[in-house]
């Protein structure tokens, strides 16, 4: 949902606006969603689970290597985020592309926003992750430079858009669909869907996980 919920928004949107799509991974082979399957053998914490083979898999378009320049990134998270060696191409590759000129907007979801902190390159940003790895993601090299926002769905700082867990990601695509598009459009998508949408402070979560900032946040 990390990845399929914006794309559910932006599949509508593109609809209407002549839009472009890259899936990025390191090779093209099919990617498991929230799994390490690789070479048909379940990797890490997944592999001790009730139903290791229960998955659904994903084709990139693109590698590391050859993905074209975007002025839209979308970064997701999931377990394999915590795999700090295996993501590191994905670490080092995210980097130089934040220096892109051509790149508009800098967009994360869940703990996605842990592998762009392990960039450096969002050091004094305001940003959000997923609030039951919160303290997970502010251990990350370079993390203890961003300005982490606990009670938030989702942080606009600038270009930089970070959310919350998994569905939280669907949210702040609406959010930014009205910034760039107007919120009528927005709306439009949302309806289509069903979505019931939750505000930028509405965050339940950080209560349920005992998370407080040091002092009142501003959102946008």
């Amino acid at each position: 949902m990390d990845v399929f919920g914006p794309l559910q928004v932006l599949n509508l949107l593109s609809i209407d606006y002549n839009m472009t799509l890259s899936l990025i991974s390191e090779t093209l082979d099919p990617i498991s969603i929230d799994r390490s399957i690789i070479g048909g053998q379940v990797q890490g914490m997944l592999a001790s689970s009730a139903s290791p083979y229960f998955s659904q898999f994903v084709l990139p378009t693109h590698t590391l290597a050859d993905a074209p320049a975007s002025d839209v990134l979308i970064i997701p998270g999931g377990p394999g985020t915590r795999n700090l060696a295996a993501t590191q191409p994905y670490v080092d590759w995210i980097g130089a592309r934040v220096d892109d000129p051509g790149l508009a907007y800098l967009m994360t979801v869940c703990t996605g926003t842990s592998l762009l902190a392990r960039t450096g390159k969002i050091a004094g940003r305001r940003a959000t992750t997923n609030k039951a790895a919160f303290r997970w993601v502010q251990s990350v090299p370079h993390a203890d430079a961003v300005r982490w926002v606990a009670r938030a769905r989702w942080v606009v700082d600038g270009n930089l858009w970070t959310s919350s867990g998994v569905s939280a990601g669907t949210d702040m695509t609406f959010g930014w669909v009205a910034h760039r598009y107007g919120r009528d459009v927005s709306e439009s998508l949302r309806h289509r869907i069903e979505w019931n949408a939750l505000a930028q402070d509405d965050d339940p979560f950080a209560d349920y996980y005992n998370l407080t900032d040091p002092q009142p946040q501003k959102y946008t």
